[in-house]
């Protein structure tokens, strides 16, 4: 069993929920100012776009080390966090440390299979029922979890989402839009490697690109049509134009590393769709 942080008390006020490095390397952070940045990013983005309120009732998909959830312990003050993850020890190790000290801030293992995150999951992604009631939710998010999904099983994630969210809630989802690919601009590191090469597939999913043919949810990327349509299935339709991320280098306003995406259940953003038409 990996031993629980034991971080000076300068590194943060709570210093024991801040993961212990052999534990971040599940998810790839060997840099410590990684681990806050991404968290404190999320924080603002979900309040400047998808309406979270301290009283807010909030789902995040793929919780991981709880990143997110550690600045918005601060954030969420008289509202509730659930989130759901794939990585058992990651689990673990928040049931553990992180709800003792924040009990409305509650993290569920989902063993769902992943073909990279987690080969032996149980459960396909494409069946999976998120465990709470319909209507729960007030902001339903996923930071980087759609960038590892197959189109399958990001249409019943959506429909899932949309399950779960109130009527007048928002879903904050992010992605690699092949709309941004290969546009000819210099990608930034560390996104101008090869692991960041996507290939579009010419198959019934057109619109969904992959890095590696053995491994397909390792990397994962998506054109905003079959987004799109993928949102109509489920009763999701966007607020507006996605934001364009940090990572393709195709605008100097970004203001996420990774491409967003915005949606509301259907009917309830008409007033805001006049993008659609300029």
């Amino acid at each position: 069993m990996i031993e629980d942080s034991d971080y000076p008390a300068w590194v943060a006020y709570e210093p024991e929920l801040v993961p212990p490095r052999e534990l971040m390397a599940f998810e790839g952070i060997d840099v410590l100012e990684e681990w806050f940045r991404w968290g404190e990013e999320w924080s603002v983005l979900l309040r400047a776009l998808a309406g979270l309120e301290a009283s807010s009732s909030v789902l995040e998909i793929g919780s991981g080390l709880g990143r997110i959830a550690f600045p918005l312990r601060y954030v969420i003050t008289s509202g509730s966090y659930d989130g759901f993850e794939i990585v058992r020890q990651k689990v673990d190790f928040l049931q553990r440390v992180f709800t003792p000290k924040h009990p409305t801030f509650r993290f569920t293992w989902a063993d769902v299979h992943n073909t990279h995150y987690n080969p032996e999951g149980s459960t396909a992604a494409n069946t999976y029922r998120f465990p709470y009631g319909d209507d729960s939710f007030d902001v339903v998010f996923a930071a980087s979890v759609f960038t590892h999904m197959s189109p399958e099983n990001v249409a019943h994630y959506f429909a899932e989402a949309a399950r779960v969210l109130r009527p007048s809630g928002r879903c904050l989802f992010s992605f690699f839009l092949l709309d941004n690919f290969g546009t000819g601009e210099k990608r930034p590191d560390p996104f101008a490697r090869s692991d960041f090469d996507f290939v579009e597939h010419a198959t019934d999913e057109a619109g969904f690109g992959t890095v590696h043919a053995d491994d397909p949810e390792r990397m994962t990327a998506y054109r905003l049509s079959l987004l799109e349509r993928l949102g109509g299935q489920a009763g999701l339709e966007l607020v507006r134009p996605p934001f364009p991320g940090y990572w393709s280098g195709v605008t100097p306003a970004w203001i996420g590393t990774q491409d967003l995406v915005l949606l509301t259940h259907r009917g309830s953003g008409r007033k805001r769709r006049s993008w659609r038409h300029r």
